[in-house]
């Protein structure tokens, strides 16, 4: 029989090559071994922890690294982990006390201050927000995404002796790129009070480069599957036409997925979907669809865009699907399950969700595209990697436009598209006719979203919706338009 120490080897090299399912049946063998010692079995833990964590199992995930620590090993690092597991579930109170148990065996332990500043500001809870991430630039003070944290939540931070701080910080170059990207957006905040424009957009520009070069490698490959390869492919996939046995689960389970372009009234719409008396999950942006379409179809970036149908795995994709969203649900005794998920670049996958739930509903707001493309520009949005140039913005959104209309010829009992200038004038009126299509009863309360405690964003919506609904400011971006001049004969959709 192969010892263990081998199988921890080839466990950690299929770790490495990110095929987690081999790796963690190669730890369980191992940990058959009676004779290993205490601290490997539980570095083991550890390890099978991550995996499943990695794999969109977080019960799973937190009962082996709480298996470690009842166990004897624990840390600040493991109980940061934990903390993070606890969010991916949406349990904040646990998720919150293992930050805080771990910043309290490490006070010096960055990531936890940082991600209990994060989970305060999600929450809407700004004075805890505001000690941690003065807590954490006191550990780290060239931490400026920490600084412009603060800043969103607390302006005068960013006084005139701060502004002269940063703007010497970009030039001795000794930030990471993103901290310097950080660094121009709080800087261009500065020029926009001033309305000094030219000013404003050189930061701006400035800004988004260092976005971009934090993560240059992984968003070059985005930028390939998001504006070249998906859109030229989306409408050649097939999926089995098998006449599959739906099972009670997923004929009972009504998702809501809210699709369409950043900042475009999406996680308005979503908090108004979850707060009504009818109980719809809230499950934020998971990503889900996108992770276990590329998970299962990884020849899908292999072929040529003159294959006239490309297969689709479409049992294991679904299963993927089904069992994580099964992780995300509440224990909670209800024969009906709704939740809402909006991850906007679902438009791609309406074929496929529609494959694996057949109850779906798809809610696409929008808003004047013009805006729109400069309300992503000038927003740092460092996980989105198409939002750090002009040119791909507008050839994403060009994407976007013809497949949101291809899927709403084709399912348009299926599709309820929502501008979010007429929603901003008749909230309640529009808000009556989405609950009809998600069909749900709707209930006054739902528009006293921003009142909830238990209301938790993660988008760069987070302050703009701890109010009520506000008027949509047609001039906002009215001086920016002239950037866009030299587009307006390549996209005829550029009406301005």
């Amino acid at each position: 029989m192969t010892n263990s120490k081998e199988l921890i080897s080839k466990a950690k090299n299929f770790y490495e090559n990110k095929n987690y399912v081999k790796a963690k049946s190669y730890l369980m063998t191992a940990l058959e071994d009676n004779q290993m010692n205490k601290g490997i079995k539980l570095s083991i833990y550890v390890l099978i922890s991550d995996i499943y964590y990695k794999i969109n199992d977080f019960d799973n995930a937190e009962n082996y690294l709480l298996k470690s620590i009842n166990q004897g090993k624990s840390s600040s690092e493991i109980f940061n982990t934990l903390g993070n597991i606890y969010l991916k579930k949406k349990d904040y109170k646990n998720s919150e006390k293992s930050y805080i148990k771990s910043a309290g065996i490490d006070e010096n332990n960055e990531a936890a201050s940082t991600n209990l500043a994060i989970l305060y500001h999600n929450l809407g809870k700004h004075k805890e927000a505001k000690f941690f991430y003065k807590k954490v630039l006191e550990i780290n003070p060239k931490n400026i995404g920490a600084l412009y944290n603060l800043s969103n939540i607390d302006q005068s931070v960013i006084g005139k002796k701060t502004t002269e701080t940063l703007k010497k910080l970009t030039n001795k170059k000794v930030l990471s790129n993103f901290n310097l990207a950080s660094c121009f957006y709080l800087l261009s905040d500065v020029e926009k009070k001033k309305k000094n424009f030219n000013k404003e957009i050189n930061f701006i520009n400035k800004a988004n480069d260092y976005s971009f070069k934090s993560n240059e490698k992984t968003n070059l490959q985005l930028n390939d599957y998001w504006l070249n390869n998906i859109p030229k492919k989306f409408n050649k996939f097939q999926y089995s036409n098998d006449k599959k046995k739906i099972s009670n689960e997923i004929n009972n389970t009504y998702p809501i997925f809210i699709i369409g372009l950043p900042r475009c009234g999406s996680t308005l719409i979503e908090s108004i979907i979850s707060s009504g008396n009818e109980k719809v999950q809230n499950l934020g942006e998971t990503n889900l669809v996108n992770w276990a379409f590329l998970n299962t179809n990884k020849n899908v970036l292999s072929l040529s865009n003159k294959d006239e149908r490309i297969k689709i795995d479409s049992k294991e994709t679904s299963k993927k699907i089904i069992e994580t969203i099964r992780n995300f649900r509440k224990k909670e005794n209800q024969k009906k399950f709704f939740f809402s998920e909006k991850s906007l670049e679902n438009f791609y996958y309406i074929e496929l969700i529609l494959n694996v739930y057949p109850n779906v509903k798809f809610i696409h707001p929008y808003r004047n595209l013009v805006d729109n493309v400069f309300a992503i520009y000038k927003k740092f949005l460092p996980r989105i990697s198409w939002s750090h140039s002009l040119e791909n913005i507008l050839q994403y959104v060009d994407n976007y436009l013809f497949i949101i209309d291809y899927f709403k010829k084709k399912y348009s009992e299926k599709i309820f598209s929502i501008s979010l200038e007429n929603f901003t004038k008749n909230p309640r009126g529009l808000s009556k006719e989405i609950y009809k299509f998600c069909n749900l009863k709707w209930s006054e309360n739902c528009l006293d979203f921003y009142k909830r405690d238990d209301l938790f964003i993660n988008t760069a919506s987070n302050n703009q919706i701890r109010s009520s609904v506000e008027s949509y400011d047609d001039d906002k971006y009215k001086p920016y338009k002239k950037i866009l001049d030299k587009y307006r004969n390549k996209y005829i959709w550029l009406d301005y």
